[in-house]
């Protein structure tokens, strides 16, 4: 018998260990394999994939279905301007086009923050299988991120508690696009936010409150309508105090 035990004991150590190691690995590589999608200008990515259908509002009512024009009316009742969004029906991907109200970096990434938990409270935790969300901001300030990504498995993982915030917002960070003008020597954006530590505080010293560029957004903006309960989720990305040592590593 106690051989058996420390066996079992062994086993599901290991197991753990493996799918910690599984977990980070998808993290890493999804943000490596969609930078070269979220890249190109407006009108490129309109025109490519005869899949690609325009799709317009959908009021979710009382009865929300996850559906595509669900996701464009819940982003317009946060404030953010929908200039297009596609549903490419082969992928079954989301193209969001959007107009930018910000004028720092810091208000680029509350919009990034808001949009992401629209996609993940508002279509994914309800049982949407749309597979990846990629973005172009259609007027960006100089220096202002023109593109990013984020995938449904990311936005599962975040709402079950098996990735933290930091973790989440580090990967969706490495998705980010800039134009040439605003890529410094290393290749990274001049304005582009720096990415969080596990203890939740921004590798930057620039961040002085302790949090990540864009994770203050997510709890001062109300993303709940009467009509959609979209706080209804038991997982939101409550960033805004810093809480990025949610890791289960």
């Amino acid at each position: 018998m106690t051989t058996e035990s420390g066996d079992e004991g062994t086993e599901s150590e290991t197991d753990e260990r493996n799918a910690g190691r599984t977990r980070r690995a998808a993290l890493a590589a999804f943000g490596t394999a969609s930078v070269g999608l979220t890249a190109g200008c407006l009108g490129t990515i309109k025109q490519f994939g005869s899949s690609r259908v325009p799709v317009d509002p959908t009021d979710p009512g009382d009865d929300p279905e996850a559906t595509p024009g669900e996701f464009y009316f819940l982003l317009e009742e946060n404030d953010i301007t929908v200039a297009d969004l596609y549903h490419d029906t082969d992928d079954n991907d989301l193209v969001l086009f959007y107009e930018s109200d910000a004028t720092t970096a810091t208000e680029s990434d509350d919009e990034i923050a808001m949009i992401y938990r629209v996609f993940s409270e508002g279509l994914i935790d309800r049982g949407s299988d749309v597979n990846h969300l990629y973005t172009e901001v259609t007027d960006p300030f100089d220096g202002q991120v023109e593109g990013w990504a984020v995938n449904s498995q990311w936005a599962e993982e975040h709402l079950a508690g098996e990735a933290s915030d930091v973790e989440l917002w580090n990967a969706i960070a490495r998705t980010k696009q800039y134009g040439d003008d605003a890529e410094t020597d290393s290749g990274t954006g001049a304005n582009e936010s720096e990415t969080a530590t596990d203890d939740g505080t921004a590798a930057d010293d620039d961040a002085g409150d302790g949090t990540a560029d864009g994770e203050n957004s997510t709890d001062d903006t109300d993303t709940d309508t009467s009509e959609t309960g979209l706080n209804e989720s038991d997982s939101t990305a409550e960033s805004s105090n810093g809480n990025g040592n949610e890791s289960d590593e």
